[in-house]
């Protein structure tokens, strides 16, 4: 007992957290998120500012939601990667900038990608402008929380062999990620029991609710596999399963969660964002145990 009091009443750690050079990391950080908002609008044709404030335009404030927080987690992914931090402070933070600019420029491409091959069936800007499509919103947000979360993992489980071999893998493992997308999006489609983009466009808040937190879902343990190692093969074999994993999580919220009701009913014919939002949590639940499992 006296041990464990010792260690409750322990003031080293008081001393390492007033003298810790960790805040010049999160003070770079905090700058370079900062950065991240007008560099994103220089990639839009709207006024950023305008559609979230004077228009009051939800649509783009989900979008822009997951956007923020795919920064936020990119940049603690290039933090936590290897090295031995504070040795040389000064490189360092030179690392975390080159590393999230260049995360940064790889999300907003994946956005781009996903605008053009994942919700190619409508314009996006007609539906986040025009329409305030929160549906929509909600799919752009997933695949940035997604993209963010896979892109953290290739960073921090890089296994080293230099500064171009690193981002050679994050590169490779950028492209895969984003076809894992795509093959969900075709999975999807062909299993949930309606028409998804019709529904997204349909402005049915839920479709797009339901989507993109799968695809946040799929994220989770496809990165879970890419910190595990850099085997392709492993990830081939990965991906399918991760695929089948998130169809049974639908199969259990219709058979357990609500046995008296149709989760594709709900949602294309009731429009139940409710009942979207469990689906897409029992996914992402699913997929944080599994990724647990394996590591």
């Amino acid at each position: 007992m006296n041990d464990h009091l010792q260690v409750w009443l322990d003031t080293a750690p008081v001393v390492e957290i007033l003298t810790s050079p960790a805040i010049l990391y999160f003070a770079a950080g905090l700058m370079l998120v900062l950065l991240a908002k007008p560099v994103k609008g220089l990639t839009t044709r709207y006024h950023l500012s305008d559609e979230l404030t004077k228009h009051d335009n939800k649509a783009v404030a989900v979008a822009t939601a997951g956007y923020i927080f795919g920064v936020l987690t990119i940049v603690r992914g290039v933090m936590i990667s290897g090295g031995n931090p504070y040795q040389t402070i000064w490189r360092d933070l030179l690392s975390v900038a080159v590393w999230t600019v260049i995360s940064l420029s790889l999300l907003l491409l994946s956005a781009w990608i996903n605008r053009k091959f994942l919700l190619n069936r409508f314009e996006v800007h007609k539906e986040l402008i025009t329409d305030r499509n929160v549906g929509t919103g909600a799919v752009l947000a997933g695949t940035y929380i997604g993209t963010a979360f896979m892109i953290s993992a290739s960073i921090s489980g890089s296994t080293g062999g230099g500064f171009v071999m690193e981002i050679l893998d994050t590169l490779v493992f950028f492209v895969i990620g984003q076809l894992g997308f795509l093959l969900l999006g075709a999975v999807y489609q062909r299993t949930c029991g309606y028409n998804v983009h019709d529904e997204i466009e349909r402005d049915n808040e839920g479709a797009g609710l339901a989507f993109g937190a799968t695809l946040v879902a799929l994220a989770i343990l496809i990165s879970g596999q890419i910190r595990r190692g850099d085997s392709l093969v492993a990830l081939a074999v990965w991906i399918p399963i991760s695929l089948l994993v998130l169809l049974g999580s639908r199969w259990l919220v219709d058979l357990v969660i609500l046995p008296n009701a149709r989760i594709h009913d709900e949602i294309a014919r009731d429009r139940n964002w409710g009942v979207a939002l469990i689906e897409g949590a029992v996914a992402i639940g699913i997929a944080l145990l599994l990724d647990a499992t394996f590591s």
